[in-house]
């Protein structure tokens, strides 16, 4: 007799920015990321960033414009469509949404601003933490189709470095003294200028080691004004498998960010037991416990109050090692498998769902025409008069809170 051959299943991701700056930056873990567990016999990224179609990480990478992406899911005939990032990612997948194929998407930045409406007309909604669920929510999504899944580190690669030998690797690129490590984008959330201003009240002995790419003209100017530019040192990028060398030799590991969806390099430093400096603000405060895994500053934009932190940090050797060892245990419930097998469920959950209801389908409808009009240029978008748009907000706004049911 002879035996079926299961269906293979098909994946189609649509990443915020293009493959190719993943791997500028380094990063080595894609397949694992778009494929957790394997679930997937087959993964595709389709993406307006792309150019041409070639294959690397275990996926067919394949440029495909706005308009034909629709197209492009039909001749795929994917199981799932997974959008990483609630802003553009979010619009594409939704807008372009294919009868019968379950769609997903990711919101990784507690910033309103990449938080877009489309959201709404997803299945399912991944939010890396709770506040970022608490700004999914708020453009009405809801609640029965948040799941929470963090981020997450392979405690293979991320964990103390005990070998001298290895550490000295890194500490021959600079100076004597004790180092601060800050690691991120250029940004104004990562709290770069308060570090700088920090720096200031700090003994001389001390420097802050900046790893991320960006623009660091402004931070470096900053840094002459302040009179620590010598004590500044700009790294724009690490490769993710050298990363724990960093974190285990820093004397700490200080972000002090404005706002966060997640915050990645907390947990990767927790792994490897770095001491943690940061803001006692959510998510931070969701996963990292104040005097027992990381200090949490309250007045983090204060830089007497963070100079006070860090001083505590790295003196009282007593404290440091308190912190580095409740570190290392408050990561390990981020450990890529658990996390991975988490997600693979989210996976399994969406290719069960039941079809999107009538009048969640109406909405939807009923977005992308008001999308249409809202994007047309000046002459066009003037031909539809003031009542017409306003007809459609007014059925657009009661649609909004439809969840996903049977027909």
């Amino acid at each position: 007799m002879r035996m079926e051959s299961r269906k293979k299943l098909r994946l189609v991701v649509v990443p915020s920015d293009p493959i190719s700056s993943y791997e500028r930056n380094g990063i080595d873990w894609l397949r694992s990321y778009y494929n957790p567990t394997g679930i997937f016999d087959e993964v595709f990224a389709v993406s307006p960033l792309e150019t041409g179609q070639r294959d690397a990480h275990g996926m067919t990478i394949l440029g495909v414009k706005a308009s034909r992406f629709s197209h492009v899911l039909r001749d795929i005939q994917p199981d799932v469509v997974r959008a990483y990032g609630g802003f553009w990612p979010a619009d594409l997948v939704c807008r372009h949404r294919v009868k019968g194929i379950p769609v997903v998407v990711s919101v990784h930045d507690s910033d309103p601003s990449h938080i877009f409406r489309s959201l709404r007309y997803a299945d399912l909604v991944i939010c890396i933490s709770k506040v970022v669920a608490k700004r999914a929510e708020d453009v009405g999504v809801e609640k029965n189709r948040i799941r929470i899944l963090p981020n997450r580190v392979d405690t293979n690669v991320f964990q103390p470095v005990r070998d001298e030998i290895s550490l000295q690797c890194v500490a021959s690129h600079f100076p004597q003294g004790k180092y601060i490590l800050h690691v991120g984008r250029k940004a104004h959330e990562k709290g770069i200028d308060t570090v700088i201003r920090t720096l200031a009240l700090l003994p001389y002995v001390y420097s802050c080691i900046f790893i991320g790419r960006g623009d660091t003209a402004p931070y470096r100017s900053l840094a002459d004004q302040t009179g620590v530019s010598e004590r500044c040192f700009w790294v724009e990028a690490v490769n993710n498998s050298e990363l724990p060398l960093w974190y285990s030799w820093c004397r700490c590991m200080c972000v002090p960010s404005r706002w966060e969806g997640f915050g990645i390099v907390f947990i990767e430093a927790a792994a490897c037991g770095a001491p943690i400096v940061t803001s006692d603000i959510e998510p931070m405060n969701e996963y990292l416990t104040h005097n027992e895994s990381a200090f949490l500053v309250k007045d983090y934009e204060n830089s007497e109050a963070l100079a006070g932190a860090i001083l505590k940090v790295c003196e009282d050797n007593g404290y440091r090692r308190k912190i580095s060892s409740g570190a290392v245990k408050a990561s390990q419930v981020f450990d890529r498998q658990i996390v991975d097998a988490a997600e693979a469920a989210i996976y399994r959950e969406a290719m069960s769902l039941p079809a999107l209801a009538v009048k969640k389908r109406l909405g939807l409808s009923v977005w992308k025409i008001k999308n249409t009009i809202d994007h047309l240029p000046g002459r066009l978008s003037k031909r539809f008069p003031a009542s017409f748009k306003h007809k459609i907000k007014r059925i657009v706004q009661p649609l909004r809170h439809e969840g996903t049911k049977k027909e």
